[in-house]
């Protein structure tokens, strides 16, 4: 079993305008919208590879209703907490005819210490039957850049083995965990 922890699940949108120009009004060719987050995109691939996967992470407000529906509609095992506030939604325009993309990813929600720490009981509870934890993405407002290394040791100590998949201090905090694995793109490196 594999779980993967998404803090700042997300609605991705994905509008395809050709010759966007910043600045003019566009009628956008099509769209697609799914639920996202890195770790939710982790676990989708996990599952199209059979293997036996859990999504968890925080989902608030409509957009996180919308979240779970998706997922749940997809037949992607979860269980995310519910927090009180919105998740985030996240655009990106796709320009065909130039061959760009730009993306605009919202803050994310705000989360109270105990939504964090309802969060970390099931992330516990859900890796006494896992043999990897996946920790992806970015960390809405209001949680500390130490988050996913007090999580790594925690589970380091219960024996389960760690991937982190972040950037920044977030990253640089979280690599001094010893995570198992860590998967920093070039940049990041």
């Amino acid at each position: 079993m594999i779980i993967t922890v998404t803090l700042n699940a997300a609605i991705d949108r994905t509008l395809t305008v050709p010759n966007f120009q910043l600045g003019h009004r566009h009628r956008a060719s099509a769209s697609l919208t799914s639920a996202g987050g890195k770790g939710i995109n982790v676990a989708r691939a996990l599952k199209r590879l059979d293997a036996p996967v859990v999504a968890t992470g925080l989902a608030g407000g409509r957009t996180g209703d919308k979240i779970i529906e998706e997922l749940a509609g997809e037949g992607l095992l979860n269980d995310f907490v519910r927090i009180g506030d919105e998740s985030r939604t996240s655009t990106a325009v796709v320009d065909p005819t130039a061959g760009t993309l730009s993306e605009i990813y919202e803050w994310g929600p705000a989360v109270r210490a105990d939504e964090l720490e309802m969060l970390m009981d099931k992330i516990r509870y859900l890796s006494r039957v896992a043999q990897y934890v996946v920790f992806s993405g970015s960390l809405p407002r209001d949680v500390e850049d130490w988050f996913y290394a007090e999580a790594i040791r925690d589970l380091n100590r219960r024996g389960v083995q760690c991937v982190l998949d972040t950037e920044g201090e977030p990253l640089r905090r979280g690599v001094d965990a010893e995570p198992f694995i860590v998967s920093p793109n070039q940049r990041e490196a």
